[in-house]
């Protein structure tokens, strides 16, 4: 599925979202892990204002988190809810960082195939989740199935399965975007599905009638 001229569409009407720019939650790989989690079941404001308490305590070091009890780190990301829960999904995956040093370069060379099955395997982290942190912290390409990247194809009126994986790789197939495009297609998908709810919105907008092939 070419995915480009969807991604044309948006950014041409959107302009670039950024994401990855200084000042975003995506700035370093410490602080995208961390905020993935913390965004869970959260609102972004909410979230945010976690990630700033995390940052301002422990400088996002790995090493510093694991240092902490739950019940330290619950206290610090309090903002984000959920908070005992989430501090052991952060330790959780402080404690992956771990095996390969906290060095996000060895990490980095690992298959996407290898990460993916790895990031998914640590407590907390599913489907959505270990593909936010896997595009953004470690730079791999790929669609994320996310809320708002399924109601768009549906409004679009292409079939997709329900199943995240089997989704993803339909539109993975022959999608035609390299890493940075990948990265700002989900950035731009998003910030377009906090603008338009539903059919009636999608249809009176710049994406009227439009399609993928």
């Amino acid at each position: 599925m070419n995915l480009k001229p969807y991604y044309n569409q948006l950014e041409k009407n959107l302009g670039a979202q950024g994401w990855m720019t200084i000042g975003t939650w995506a700035q370093s790989p410490f602080q995208v892990i961390w905020s993935a989690i913390l965004i869970q079941n959260a609102s972004a404001n909410n979230a945010d204002a976690a990630a700033a308490d995390l940052f301002t305590q422990t400088k996002n070091d790995p090493a510093l988190i694991r240092g902490l009890s739950v019940d330290e780190l619950a206290e610090i990301i309090k903002p984000a809810g959920l908070y005992q829960t989430k501090a052991k999904y952060i330790k959780a995956a402080a404690d992956w960082l771990k095996q390969y040093n906290d060095d996000v370069k060895l990490i980095e060379q690992m298959s996407r195939e290898e990460l993916q099955s790895e990031l998914i395997g640590v407590k907390g982290i599913g489907n959505e989740t270990g593909d936010d942190i896997l595009m953004y912290a470690f730079h791999k390409p790929v669609f994320i199935v996310d809320t708002y990247a399924k109601r768009q194809f549906e409004w679009m009126e292409i079939d997709m399965p329900k199943d995240y994986r089997k989704f993803q790789v339909i539109a993975e197939d022959d999608w035609q975007l390299n890493w940075d495009e990948a990265q700002e297609l989900h950035a731009l998908i998003d910030t377009f599905g906090k603008q338009v709810k539903n059919q009636k919105q999608w249809d009176e907008s710049m994406m009227a009638g439009f399609t993928l092939k």
